[in-house]
This record gives C-alpha cells, sequence and structure tokens, in this order.
C-alpha cells in the first residue's frame, strides 16, 4: 500500500484509541492487516516522493485538525515498515547489487501474504480502505 494509505488508518486508529502505546501497536498492526489486502505498490522513485509528499499533506492537516499526539503515533507507526523497504530499494540503486536483500517485517518477508492488485484496481482497493475505516471507526464513536 501507498505509505498515505498506511499513514492515514493509522492515524484514525490512533485518534479513536487515544492511548500512545495502542496507538503504536495499532499503527503496526494495521500495516500488515493492509498490506495483505491486494493493492497496487509503486516501482519508481518519483512515486515514493509523490507519496511521502501525500503523507506530509495529510500530516499538516491533521495537525490543523486538532488531531492529538496518539493519531499521529499511529499514523507514522502505520509507516514505519515500509522504511526498511525504501532503504533496501536505495541501497540496491546505489549498489546494483544482484542478490535479493533479506526484509523483516512480517507483511515484507513474506511470512504474511502481501496481496497485489494491477492499477487502477490497487489505487481504488486503497482508497476504498481508508473510506470504510474512516466509516466504521465513526460509526463506532459516534
Amino acid at each position: 500500500m501507498y505509505a498515505v494509505t498506511h499513514f492515514s488508518v493509522g492515524l484514525m486508529l490512533g485518534q479513536a484509541v487515544g492511548n500512545s502505546c495502542a496507538a503504536c501497536a495499532l499503527g503496526l498492526a494495521s500495516h500488515v492487516v493492509l498490506d495483505a489486502i491486494p493493492h497496487s505498490d509503486y516501482s519508481k522513485i518519483i512515486h515514493g516522493v509523490s507519496d511521502l509528499a501525500a503523507v506530509a499533506a495529510v500530516y499538516c492537516i491533521s495537525i490543523r485538525a486538532g488531531m492529538g499526539v496518539c493519531a499521529l503515533i499511529g499514523g507514522l507507526a502505520a509507516i514505519l515498515p515500509d522504511l526498511e523497504v525504501a532503504i533496501v530499494h536505495l541501497r540496491m540503486a546505489r549498489d546494483q547489487l544482484l542478490c535479493k536483500p533479506r526484509l523483516f517485517f512480517p507483511s515484507h518477508s513474506g511470512l504474511v501474504r502481501h496481496g497485489r492488485l494491477p492499477l487502477p484496481w490497487g489505487v481504488a482497493t486503497q482508497i476504498a480502505t481508508v473510506v470504510m475505516v474512516w466509516v466504521a471507526l465513526r460509526s463506532a464513536f459516534m
């Protein structure tokens, strides 16, 4: 999933629980769950840069909207696992490694299945996922 999808879901979960430790745990757990849902991933660095810009925009909007620290912790914890993917990708581009690097996070290492869908369906899945989480949390806490 795109980082902005992970961040948005983690943000909503963190806001919903209102506890820093629980927000961090839910953010990390949500990453595994979201990666299991079939989706599209990008393969070009420019798409990653655009994705990080989208995360920064959501972050700024959430700060202005008054989201608490727990929400931000949940969002940041949800994107943290993709840091290993970014580092490996950048190292491979620099070092031109021929062997596949080892990843550790469960949905990156193969321990948990990582769902895949081609464009545009993989992006539509991500949008639908964020909307469904928002609706579910809104109805649960209103």
